[in-house]
């Protein structure tokens, strides 16, 4: 029997375990530093093709059950603002129990999940994998998928693209909260976007996403002057939910380096967010659901997963989800522009809002 360690229980690694479950004579051992629930920096929005991608895995029924719903999407900027409604589905769930929910899933079918183990190194001798030292000591693997986030010092390799940061808190109370989300392109962010999600009637989460290397404020300056701009009145009775929490976003328009001996990558350590609107989980899970494919049909033929092997993997990733990255890069070029404010500022004709509406449902 071959193990395969899966490193980290988020989106990707709980994705790719459920699909390595799947084959024969494969250990899955699923390993997270966090004990769940455990909070994520992160709008928490379920897009349609997201939500379709849980369909696929099989959750999708679970998952809807505890979300709260979106039927409409608001965009802003210095053009106006437009609300947008279509027969799109897309959802809101907080990152701590759409976690949860997933790595939960993926132990019942059959992956050993073990909480509160941080792997520390990939031991490799003579070129192949051997195993992992963890602060709980080594574990021999025959394989490994890691999935532990855009911080992973797993996989020291550079890759083309740019670290973002976000910002974000929850807050309670917040006055005009309905069944949409809601992203505003506001200069202090500009080309990402501040963004207020509902969690349920009466949570919502509010953030930004923004380019560090844009402007001169820090990320406390931008979160205040996105309140002030667009939130002062419908905030001025709310209250915020414990402290602010920040995370770096590493984004590339292009997947690059996702294989090493013995190793895939996939998810936030590869560099695999959406490089216009920051959006993780769909690729997350994207990527995972194929390494975890990916890799039990190789394992399972007897295969050794050898360099050569397992290089196929990179470029699976670009042509399943290459090409919203190319469409997300497109679109934050045309975020830097006017054009964005101009189709704000004539939102309300059918082909703008078409458009638009297509923006928003991808991301």
């Amino acid at each position: 029997m071959k193990r395969v360690v899966v490193i980290g229980a988020g989106p990707a690694g709980s994705a790719a375990a459920m699909s390595l479950t799947k084959f024969f004579n494969i250990e899955v051992i699923l390993l997270d530093k966090a004990t769940f629930p455990r909070r994520k920096v992160c709008g928490s929005g379920l897009s349609p093709w997201t939500l379709q991608l849980l369909d696929d895995m099989g959750v999708g029924s679970m998952i809807r059950k505890e979300v709260y719903p979106i039927k409409a999407g608001i965009i802003g900027g210095s053009g106006g603002v437009v609300e947008l409604r279509s027969n799109y589905e897309a959802a809101v769930l907080s990152r701590s129990r759409f976690d949860t929910v997933l790595a939960h899933e993926a132990a019942r079918r059959g992956a050993k999940l073990t909480e509160g183990v941080r792997v520390q190194e990939l031991v490799r001798e003579n070129g192949r994998l051997r195993g992992i030292k963890t602060n709980q000591g080594d574990m021999e693997a025959d394989t490994v998928i890691v999935c532990n986030g855009g911080t992973s010092k797993l996989d020291p390799v550079e890759r083309p693209g740019t670290t973002l940061r976000a910002l974000m808190g929850w807050y309670e109370g917040v006055e005009g909260i309905s069944d949409a989300v809601e992203l505003y392109f506001d200069p202090m962010v500009k080309p990402y976007y501040g963004w207020v999600f509902p969690e349920s009637k009466n949570l919502v989460n509010i953030g930004i996403c923004y380019d560090p290397a844009m402007g001169n404020l820090n990320a406390q300056q931008r979160f205040e002057a996105f309140i002030e701009g667009r939130l002062a009145q419908r905030i001025k009775y709310a209250s915020r939910i414990d402290y602010l929490m920040g995370h770096p976003i590493a984004i590339t328009h292009k997947p690059t380096a996702l294989v090493q001996p013995g190793t895939l990558i996939a998810g936030e350590a590869g560099n695999l967010v959406d490089p216009a609107t920051a959006e993780g989980i769909h690729t997350a899970l994207a990527s995972g659901i194929i390494a975890g494919n990916f890799l039990g049909s190789i394992l399972e033929q007897g295969i050794e997963p050898s360099l050569e092997q397992l290089s196929p993997y990179t470029q699976l990733i670009r042509s399943n989800i290459g090409f919203r990255f190319r469409a997300s890069h497109a679109f934050l070029q045309v975020a830097k522009t006017p054009i964005l404010d101009l189709a704000l500022r004539f939102g309300s004709f059918q082909p703008i809002k078409q458009v638009l509406t297509w923006a928003l449902a991808g991301a």
